[in-house]
């Protein structure tokens, strides 16, 4: 274990030079080149703040000025801005300044601010789910107008390929990038390919190499003041012992990125460092810090929705796609001329076998999609009928259940109990010890029929064990990795009958979900007794979903309701790409 050195403030601290070249310039441009100058220093060090702010300030100052080639600066220093965005995990915002720079550049779409600016927007759009991301850093690679920026958009298209889980198309890529960052001395963006290829053997279980290549970037990170990527290091060399289960070196490492992440005010570092910290008090038992480090992630998460502007964000998303539109029909227009010359004067005919051959296509495209919709509604045919079997199946079952309990009713207790009012009734002839007896009876047969309706697994076995033997015999029929952890095992096993069957059910419901919809690889359950309640937390990292959108369903309302019975408590947190995470909380009293 190395030592991890926690900053009480950013230690990178620019020269006075370069604050005494705006204050005493003398024009826009002098300040311009300046204050251009004092931001490229802070992006070298990963200053993120102060990559945003000076960007904003310079950027208000260019938008008010009148000179040649205006928009040109503005494109850059939008894409300056959205990178910083970008860096601190603000992907809306980030999204915003990217298309403002596109818009900048649309006289221009060929120049390397708007390619620039199309990388950026391709990964954020990636990042929000958008499968066209990927297909916009492509384009990219083959439009770019100079080397750094074609080999940044094939690092870029080497981060999708890790997250679509392709490491032999990723290493491919990031090669290519590195070679180059390594011939023309880009020592910062060689680390962060060095990176990846950490990330990628922790993937692939090779842990020692793992860990001496993320060390090496951790090192020459710090000796080179790049500030950012040594806290992006610390979290990859964290989750590396996370999954050696070395929670101890874990916690130290995760704990330094942290109070770092927090003076450097970068929200997606923080985000992933109390994530880490969060897993590793979890798994070493301390449930109080865990439960305390979910609640200061759920404020971070909250943080980063206020920065958010998203109808500002629809709006540019909006003008860029009308951009888009007019470009390629432009494109498309001087196309079709074109074609239409180079037939007239090489062979008329073709045009009418080409005509002839579009029909075709047509009546193709037509019955292939006729085919499509007769199939689709014979599987939602079959869907249907194979619900309503199962609804028939189950209000029978519960026909037949309450018959046999109205019989029970009816010929066994109704049957005892006139008797005694028979008896009663009878002063003369009334007989205590008969009387006792039949009493006596009647309240086995009503202790027998209460029994009857508990299901007979919670009566014959421990409720921890019914719990993590059902999550066991899911495991072998899934590919997702399910963690479950329980503590204190006795008092959970202690809590009341109507308790236990409500929990069962609610973990059900969750893992089904899970399952059925988050394209998880790991599903982490806890359940522990903490300040006399019962703390159900249910985390995947899946594909997750933004709440403002999704309706919930069946099967989130049936847990609501049953959490309603139980006087429960919920709280979601979720966000596209980044997991689902479900708190439960049931009082004991």
């Amino acid at each position: 274990m190395q030592h991890f050195k926690a900053f009480g403030v950013n230690p990178t601290v620019p020269n006075d030079s370069l604050f005494e070249k705006i204050d005493t310039a003398k024009n826009f441009k002098a300040r311009y080149k300046a204050t251009y100058d004092l931001i490229k220093f802070h992006e070298q060090k990963g200053n993120i703040d102060s990559i945003i702010y000076y960007g904003h300030r310079l950027y208000s100052e260019t938008a008010n000025e009148k000179f040649l080639h205006k928009k040109k600066y503005l494109s850059d220093l939008s894409g300056t801005i959205a990178e910083g965005k970008l860096e601190k995990g603000l992907f809306d915002e980030a999204l915003k300044w990217f298309l403002k720079g596109i818009e900048h550049s649309k006289k221009n779409p060929d120049d390397e601010f708007y390619i620039k600016n199309r990388i950026g927007l391709g990964v954020v759009k990636y990042i929000r789910g958008q499968e066209e991301g990927k297909a916009i850093i492509e384009a990219c690679i083959e439009d770019a107008p100079n080397e750094k920026l074609k080999h940044d958009a094939l690092s870029e298209l080497g981060f999708i390929f890790f997250m679509e889980g392709e490491p032999e198309k990723a290493k491919e890529h990031f090669n290519k990038a590195k070679l180059f960052y390594v011939s023309e001395g880009y020592t910062k963006e060689a680390l962060a390919t060095d990176l990846w290829f950490g990330r990628i053997l922790q993937k692939e279980d090779k842990i020692n190499e793992a860990l001496d290549l993320c060390y090496h970037v951790f090192n020459a990170s710090l000796s080179n003041s790049f500030f950012s990527l040594y806290a992006k290091a610390g979290n990859v060399l964290g989750n590396i012992y996370l999954q050696q289960k070395d929670y101890e070196n874990a916690k130290t490492i995760l704990s330094t990125v942290y109070i770092n992440s927090v003076q450097w005010g970068n929200l997606d570092i923080e985000r992933r460092a109390v994530l880490g910290l969060q897993n590793a008090h979890a798994k070493t038992g301390d449930y109080k810090n865990a439960h305390a480090l979910m609640t200061r992630l759920n404020r971070i998460n909250n943080q980063v929705l206020e920065i958010q502007n998203k109808q500002q964000v629809n709006e540019l998303e909006v003008q860029y796609r009308t951009l888009e539109q007019k470009q390629e029909i432009e494109r498309q227009k001087t196309m079709k001329i074109n074609i239409l010359i180079g037939f007239l004067i090489v062979l008329i005919p073709v045009l009418g076998l080409l005509y002839m051959y579009y029909q075709k296509l047509q009546t193709q495209s037509k019955l292939t999609k006729t085919t499509e919709e007769v199939n689709r509604q014979k599987i939602t045919a079959l869907l249907k009928s194979q619900e309503l079997k199962l609804v028939k199946a189950s209000l029978e079952g519960q026909h037949n259940e309450r018959k046999r309990i109205a019989r029970e009713l009816h010929d066994s207790i109704g049957g005892n109990l006139a008797t005694i009012k028979l008896q009663l009734s009878n002063e003369a002839k009334l007989e205590k010890e008969n009387l006792i007896e039949q009493v006596d009876d009647t309240y086995n047969l009503v202790r027998e029929l209460s029994h009857n309706l508990m299901p007979g697994k919670f009566k014959d076995s421990a409720f921890t064990t019914i719990i993590s033997e059902y999550i066991d015999n899911v495991k072998t029929l899934s590919k997702e990795q399910i963690v479950v952890q329980i503590h204190p095992k006795e008092e959970i096993d202690n809590i009341e009958d109507h308790l236990k069957v409500e929990l069962y059910k609610i973990v059900q419901e969750l893992l089904t979900n899970a399952l059925k919809h988050a394209k998880a690889t790991q599903i982490d359950i806890q359940l522990s007794v903490f300040n006399n309640s019962i703390k159900l937390l249910f985390e995947d990292d899946g594909v997750g979903f933004d709440q403002e959108k999704v309706k919930y369903g069946l099967g989130l309302q049936n847990l609501k309701d049953r959490l309603k019975t139980i006087k429960g408590n919920i709280f979601i947190n979720a966000f596209p790409d980044r997991g689902t995470v479900i708190d439960i909380d049931v009082p004991l009293n």
